[in-house]
């Protein structure tokens, strides 16, 4: 599925209030239901169901997801 940039921008917000050297966004690849998602500093695995949560209701997406997400960073800077 092909989402807007601003989703990918509006979820590292929202993980950047919890992981601030989070990054950036440079780019994402969606393919078989996940979306692997590229910062400056890293990237990190996102379900599609997240992303539509986060383009449909962000409320629905609780902070203890965003932790559970943040745990698929993986760090490598540019």
């Amino acid at each position: 599925m092909n989402y807007p940039h601003y989703i990918f921008y509006e979820l590292l917000i929202r993980l950047a209030e919890i992981e601030p050297e989070i990054g950036y966004y440079i780019s994402n690849t969606t393919s078989n239901g996940i979306c692997i998602l590229r910062t400056n500093t890293g990237t990190l695995v996102v379900p599609d169901s997240l992303l539509i949560k986060q383009s449909t209701d962000p409320n629905q997406i609780a902070k203890d997801d965003l932790y559970n997400l943040l745990k698929n960073f993986e760090q490598n800077y540019l």
